[in-house]
């Protein structure tokens, strides 16, 4: 999720976007060949979550993974980058005797294979990495490609910048669910935090960069004093940087 995250939660508009930069494919393990992952592609190919998917040949699956086949990925674990639902799309692609082109039926889909990694998932990481296409995503359901405006002038660079700390998402998603049942907390996402999300979002489809600007640096602005567990500590200082200089903004 470029923009979005957190806030699809409460029904904001979010945007999704394949990174090319990551990818996963289906190769075959040589008999010397050591792979710690297999066991937990056993447990995946052996699931209730996959046994419950219409039309999926789960026993073809399990069949091959027993014999060597594998998910080579170089898409980091821990990082949000959507390692499980790259995983996920693959066995869709690869194992599904019934795929479906409707957007919705595929999300609900991912999400319940999905779900076998984290309790409960949105199912829009797997889809996105399916469809190679940015999405949008409204209302938590509704799913569209999303089409976006040429920039007039150079495009924003988008850039990600690694922590060096792999997390979980499930606590923080807790946390911003309890803490929007604060009414001051609700308040001011309504009142700061969502109106500047809503004019970034748009800016961004427009390719409108006198408006895209200002309203990233409030919602950044925004995270950073509002939403404390989401930034590792040692970032914050980098974060304020580029909310001061505008030469980046996180």
């Amino acid at each position: 999720l470029l923009f979005g995250e957190y806030l699809l939660l409460l029904g904001a508009r979010a945007l999704a976007l394949p990174v090319p930069f990551f990818s996963g494919q289906w190769a075959w393990r040589e008999a010397d060949q050591p792979d710690a992952r297999r066991e937990q592609l056993l447990k995946f190919a052996n699931s209730l979550e996959l046994k419950s998917i219409p039309g999926l040949d789960y026993d073809a699956f399990r069949h091959d993974v027993g014999g060597g086949l594998y998910f080579r990925s170089d898409i980091p674990v821990g990082y949000g980058l959507g390692s499980s639902g790259a995983l996920c799309a693959g066995v869709y692609d690869r194992y599904s005797r019934e795929k479906t082109t409707n957007l919705s039926e595929l999300k609900a889909v991912f999400a319940r294979m999905e779900s076998h990694f984290h309790g409960q998932s949105s199912g829009i990481d797997p889809l996105t990495s399916y469809l190679n296409r940015p999405l949008l995503i409204a209302n938590r359901d509704e799913v569209i490609f999303f089409e976006a405006q040429p920039w007039p002038d150079t495009p924003p660079a988008v850039f990600l910048l690694d922590s060096g700390q792999p997390r979980h998402t499930g606590p923080l998603v807790q946390w911003f669910l309890e803490k929007s049942q604060e009414a001051d907390f609700l308040a001011h996402l309504h009142g700061e935090m969502l109106p500047a999300h809503e004019k970034l979002l748009s800016a961004w489809q427009s390719g409108d960069d006198v408006r895209f600007w200002p309203a990233l640096q409030q919602v950044s602005a925004f995270q950073l004093e509002n939403m404390p567990p989401m930034i590792p500590e040692h970032l914050c200082s980098v974060w304020e940087r580029g909310l001061r200089s505008g030469d980046f903004v996180l």
